[in-house]
């Protein structure tokens, strides 16, 4: 499998499951029944933020591998943020942003030379 393969499978496993994380997470009151309000509000747009950049950026990285590789990064790591704890959330944050940039190394030094 090459690293572009892994980083979109692995990048979109990611991105759902923190879209999805987020909205049920911040839908159930049982589990924020000792927190505020803005608490719940702040949890919830960072996974579902972080999970649509992530998207983005694995959407961006065809067309400008850079920018698909910061959108990438920073969602895998603002999403990773509310569940830290997880410890599972964190591994997966690293492995993204580091193959995204391995990604973004290679496609740009596949690019045709301009000048």
């Amino acid at each position: 499998m090459t690293v572009e393969k892994i980083l979109i499978v692995l990048g979109t496993f990611v991105a759902a499951a923190y879209v999805v994380i987020g909205i049920i997470g911040g839908l159930l009151a049982s589990h924020w029944e000792e927190a505020s309000t803005s608490d719940r509000v702040i949890w919830t747009v960072l996974l579902v933020g972080g999970g649509l950049l992530l998207f983005l950026g694995l959407r961006m990285s065809r067309r400008s591998p850079w920018l698909g590789a910061l959108l990438i990064s920073i969602g895998a790591v603002v999403g990773a943020l509310p569940i830290f704890w997880t410890l599972i959330a964190l591994v997966l944050a690293a492995a993204l942003v580091v193959l995204s940039v391995i990604y973004a190394r290679r496609a740009a030094g596949a690019a045709p030379a301009t000048g």
